[in-house]
């Protein structure tokens, strides 16, 4: 059942592309693979003036296909604007739209499809550019078919560098007695270009309601929210080198789900607040460069119910406070160093008594760099990074899960580069991970601390032998192991270990913006597990051999395919391949 499901797939996708040169400004297909798993689809625009009349056109499709069960699940949309040039400002005429959701993979019990047709009017002046259309709309859900009507309305900025940024989206629908809509509107003011202070302040509401099918037997829900918002966003120069970039964002929004609740209609309303500050001060003095700031995130929720029965998800407040830093110095031409700090303390609190979820978060990040210029090709970095994390939970009835989490990491980077000859990165990366937990007993007595620990190595190299011939190789080594912790008396206990190879050669050949690249791929994996610090044995082992293929012919089309046997410890042989085909067609 499998390949003429395949077949059939691959015959679409370039019937699809044959289609769209003569019809299509882009046209994209794609079909790829991982394991038993496939996905293809296409996506095709079309914008064309013929005389005085004016075509648009827009189809998609994304479709999968999972081999155990060759159920296929699909999606497409079809949209087409048929219109009549009246003069350079007014266009009338017809406009449809087709979208289908089919699932086959759950017996179609989520299918759903929506046709629309009507007429359609384009408006347009030097500034903005109005849209209206109303017609004819049906949709079909759970088996269910309804038809009605649907109106729409849009209103846009036609040209950029104005005051007053005025949007406006409404849609609305009516199917059988169900009533679908959704209003968008919002507006920005922008401070003149020309002035040293720039500041844009925008606000807007949103609503949408849906009324939708639960069951064969027409039970419906209906689902209703509304949301507001304010935002400014102020740059203002303080003095010589120094800024303020000031940004505040508020949200409030109301969330209201009507549905049958042991046969009688309920209701459950969800509020939401939300409020962040943003406050930065950016210094620029010589070879200097700083910022400070602080960020405050406040969110509030809660939810009611119109019977005390219903389930309800917790209400909680949020508040994190945040302070950072960032610091950067040119020492000369060749060196320069930065230092990035970042503070923060989270409070999060539910009202619910009987929730022990309240808890105090507070965590600590330093970041210096390095950076050197070699020569004119090669450069060096020199990082670290310590990251601490607090987790303290403020009813004792989860005391116990109170920890430290500290992350530190030491890497440096250098890279080659001469242009038409070598390519050369090299990264190298030694980590720990130290999980540590308040309340402990003795060491290794019911000591549930961990300890994760790795080495981590990645060369990429590409060498040109001449314009058109290179050798494209990456080496992958990585080195871990886990363990129970003591931090008191810093000793660990090792229980596994693993370490991983991966190789890939990739001997390539390029053509203007044409390429090919064909060579060997290699990963191998071993895992062990130990019952003392001196004893070991293995418990996984893994080992992939195959090959890949890359293949670019400018924009038209763009292969990647990758073919592995995998052998496994205790398991047998498999194969796996994965890839991606894609297709760019400009009519």
């Amino acid at each position: 059942m499998l390949k003429p499901l395949k077949i059939l797939a691959v015959i679409s996708l370039f019937l699809a592309l044959g289609y769209s040169a003569f019809a299509a400004d882009t046209t994209m297909v794609y079909a790829n693979q991982l394991n038993h798993y496939y996905q293809f689809g296409a996506k095709n625009r079309f914008h064309q003036e013929l005389g005085k009349f004016c075509l648009y056109n827009h189809i998609s499709n994304a479709s999968s296909i999972y081999s155990e069960t060759s159920k296929l699940k699909t999606q497409s949309e079809i949209s087409a604007d048929v219109l009549y040039i009246f003069s350079p400002s007014v266009m009338m005429g017809f406009a449809g739209r087709y979208f289908d959701f089919r699932d086959g993979q759950t017996s179609h019990a989520y299918d759903y499809n929506q046709g629309r047709l009507g007429l359609k009017a384009k408006l347009k002046s030097k500034r903005y550019s109005i849209s209206l259309q109303s017609g004819y709309a049906g949709e079909t859900r759970l088996g269910i078919r309804d038809m009605g009507s649907y109106a729409g309305i849009s209103l846009h900025r036609a040209e950029p560098d104005l005051l007053i940024y005025p949007n406006l989206d409404w849609d609305y629908s009516q199917m059988g007695d169900r009533r679908n809509y959704t209003f968008d509107n919002r507006v920005s003011f922008h401070l003149a270009k020309d002035s040293p202070v720039r500041n844009v302040f925008s606000a807007g509401i949103k609503a949408y309601n849906r009324e939708y099918y639960v069951s064969r037997e027409a039970d419906t829900e209906e689902r209703l929210n509304i949301s507001t918002y304010l935002r400014n966003r102020l740059y203002y120069p303080i003095a010589e080198g120094f800024v303020l970039d000031y940004k505040v964002d508020f949200t409030s929004s109301n969330d209201g789900l009507s549905f049958l609740y042991y046969d009688k209609k309920e209701i459950r309303t969800r509020q939401f607040l939300g409020l962040q500050n943003d406050v930065r001060v950016i210094a620029k003095q010589g070879k200097f460069r700083a910022t400070v700031g602080w960020i405050n995130d406040y969110k509030q929720s809660r939810t009611v119910a119109s019977n005390e029965n219903i389930s309800l998800p917790s209400d909680y407040l949020f508040n994190k406070n945040r302070v950072l830093a960032k610091l950067g110095w040119r020492i000369s031409d060749k060196d320069s160093i930065r230092f990035n700090y970042l503070g923060s303390l989270l409070y999060y609190d539910t009202p619910d008594t009987n929730n022990y979820d309240d808890r105090d978060e507070l965590s600590y990040s330093f970041s210096p760099v390095w950076q050197h210029r070699i020569d004119e090709h090669t450069r060096l970095s020199l990082s670290a990074n310590a990251f601490l994390h607090h987790y303290v939970y403020l009813f004792h009835q989860r005391s116990a899960q109170n920890h430290w989490n500290r992350v530190f990491s030491i890497r440096s980077d250098i890279s080659t580069n001469i242009p038409g000859k070598l390519s050369w990165n090299a990264k190298q990366e030694l980590y720990a991970n130290y999980f540590v937990y308040d309340h402990e007993d003795s060491a290794f007595v019911h000591v549930q601390s961990m300890v994760f620990r790795g080495l981590k190595l990645q060369q990429n190299i590409k060498y040109h032998f001449n314009a058109r011939w290179f050798v494209n190789s990456y080496m992958f080594l990585r080195v871990e192991d886990n363990g129970l912790l003591d931090w008191d008396d810093f000793i660990q206990e090792i229980t596994d270990s693993k370490f991983t190879i991966k190789l890939e050669l990739a001997p390539g050949y390029q053509k203007g913006r044409h390429q090919i690249m064909v060579g060997p791929v290699f990963s191998f994996r071993q895992d062990f597990r130990y019952s003392d610090i001196e004893d070991r044995e293995e418990s996984n082992r893994s080992l992939r051999l195959g090959g890949m293929i890359s293949l670019r012919l400018s924009n038209f089309l763009t292969l990647n395919y990758r073919l592995e046997q995998i052998n496994q410890r205790s398991m047998a042989r498999v194969y796996n391949q994965s890839g991606t085909l894609r297709f760019n067609y400009i009519f």
